[in-house]
């Protein structure tokens, strides 16, 4: 039933129109310029412009259904049924992340046809969007529960965005200048798995690009996260947060439930 209502959605179909018109418009503009690598032209727009947007937009979509859902009573209405919320509050992710997948995937393949990109080039993007979308939708799960209102929801959703994405790179800067000079590089690499989204845009700029693009310091470090044990781990530590932040909804949900 869930994944039946996720896929009957106007609102992710209107999505594949605009990721479409956005994949397009901006392959089409990095072809323009030829005077700059393709990594430069193309997948360097293209990871900026996913990075920055995929995020905010499912925070809010996700968060936005979790609230909704609890200011509805279905929520409590559900927990009526002889149904674990655990298994809950998985299907709904679930059904979420499939039909975004399938939306994301749809677009990537049209837009193949329109935009002339490798199959590897399309292919790391796809699992950039997919990686970002099954990230961005584990905590919006956790933000749309606690939030409990909507408006709360897109609130916390934004402020979310803002610190882990807009502000980070200041964040990271001013808490390294602290450290001592010889610890900041391994410092960074360590925090560096501490913000998923930041994590998942390093991977695909090392896979799409050569290592010295970050630097001497992180060659050694990029050029291993580039191989297939880096992106076990990069696997590894989305899906770990991603685990904590539906176990941390399904427990709020379960410690709520009982004083109802």
């Amino acid at each position: 039933m869930e994944w039946s209502r996720a896929l009957r959605q106007k609102e992710s179909y209107a999505f594949l129109i605009a990721w479409l018109f956005t994949l397009v418009l901006l392959g089409g503009l990095g072809q323009a310029l030829p005077v700059a690598t393709v990594y430069t032209n193309i997948n360097a727009t293209l990871v900026t412009v996913i990075g920055l947007v995929l995020p905010l937009f499912v925070l809010l979509t996700t968060s936005l259904k979790w609230a909704n859902e609890r200011e509805s009573k279905r929520l409590r209405l559900l927990s009526t049924y002889p149904i674990a919320m655990g298994r809950i509050v998985f299907v709904r992710y679930s059904a979420f992340l499939a039909a975004q997948a399938i939306v994301i995937t749809l677009a990537f393949s049209l837009a193949s046809f329109l935009v002339d990109l490798s199959f590897e080039g399309w292919l790391t993007l796809w699992g950039y969007a997919i990686g970002l979308t099954a990230y961005a939708a584990g905590i919006g799960t956790l933000i749309g529960v606690v939030g409990r209102t909507r408006l709360r929801a897109v609130l916390f959703s934004f402020m979310f965005w803002v610190v882990m994405i807009l502000l980070w790179p200041t964040l990271l800067v001013a808490t390294l200048t602290w450290l001592p000079y010889g610890t900041q590089a391994n410092a960074m690499v360590g925090l560096l798995y501490l913000n998923g989204f930041e994590l998942l845009r390093v991977w695909v700029s090392a896979v799409s690009s050569a290592p010295d693009l970050f630097g001497a310091i992180y060659e050694t470090f990029i050029g291993w996260l580039s191989q297939p044990l880096g992106a076990v781990s990069v696997v590894i530590a989305i899906g770990s947060v991603i685990l904590f932040m539906l176990i941390g909804a399904t427990f709020t949900l379960r410690q709520e439930g009982r004083y109802d």
